[in-house]
């Protein structure tokens, strides 16, 4: 009888650290909760507008080579290495100082803080007509990256070329989330009118589609929070299964000697 309830015991012991390593699937999978219409479903990405610190990409076109050459710092013979390079987009960008403007050369300054980026090509354009004429302006954000922490597979600062960056995009970037990873509160910090806000997102929810963290902006930060009743590790399953495997030993030693 007390072997039969020794077994019983150690089963139990088994039984309740199976069922610890286990998440249910609704806190597990994509998208599954709250179902939405096709017609909610909102595809367009948001407009970015300009903050302090934002780097822009200028390029001024002109048939003037030379005249091109001295407007687009890039191209000069002082710029080294790839043109195309994050490192040299940030040298030979211009950042948005603390009163909104960018410097450009001969020009001087001039005010985009809050401008779109088709905004900020149109008064780029107005004061460069000034000083040439049939001038080509083409403007981009040069230095748009997101920052993934937490419970993910590759965490780290990665530079995004495109406007319309998903959360699951980002994820996918930092090698997906792992399996102790809270899906259900994601942490999106962003920067609005120079001032950080911290958001919640779900990711098993589809309402999701419909927020305004569907897509990312500049700069944003995600933080991936691991689970509460966090599941037992590797290494710390290997450590309680062989705790349980020598109380086994110790138990059938125990009642060896008591028969």
């Amino acid at each position: 009888m007390k072997k039969a309830n020794s077994y019983f015991i150690l089963l139990f012991l088994f039984g309740f650290l199976f069922l610890q390593s286990c998440i249910p699937m609704r806190k597990v999978v994509y998208m599954n909760n709250n179902p939405i219409t096709e017609k909610e479903i909102n595809t367009t990405p948001p407009v970015h507008h300009l903050e302090i610190g934002d780097v822009l990409f200028v390029r001024i076109l002109s048939q003037n080579n030379k005249t091109h050459e001295f407007f687009n710092v890039e191209t000069n013979t002082n710029s080294s290495g790839n043109p195309a390079s994050m490192a040299n987009l940030y040298l030979n960008g211009f950042a948005l100082n603390s009163l909104g403007n960018i410097e450009v050369p001969v020009i001087g300054e001039i005010y985009l803080l809050g401008q779109n980026l088709e905004q900020a090509k149109k008064s780029i354009q107005r004061v460069i007509n000034e000083y040439l004429k049939d001038a080509i302006v083409i403007v981009k954000l040069a230095n748009f990256q997101v920052t993934i922490l937490g419970e993910v597979n590759n965490a780290g600062a990665f530079p995004v070329f495109k406007e319309d960056l998903t959360i699951f995009e980002a994820l996918a970037m930092a090698g997906d989330v792992t399996d102790y990873a809270n899906r259900q509160k994601i942490k999106i910090v962003r920067t609005y009118k120079n001032k950080k806000q911290i958001n919640i997102v779900d990711l098993t929810d589809q309402q999701l589609l419909l927020s305004d963290f569907y897509y990312l902006r500049n700069d944003d930060v995600i933080y991936v929070e691991p689970l509460k009743y966090r599941t037992f590790r590797k290494s710390q399953s290997q450590v309680l299964l062989s705790a349980l495997t020598t109380l086994a030993v110790v138990v059938n030693v125990f009642l060896k000697i008591t028969e």
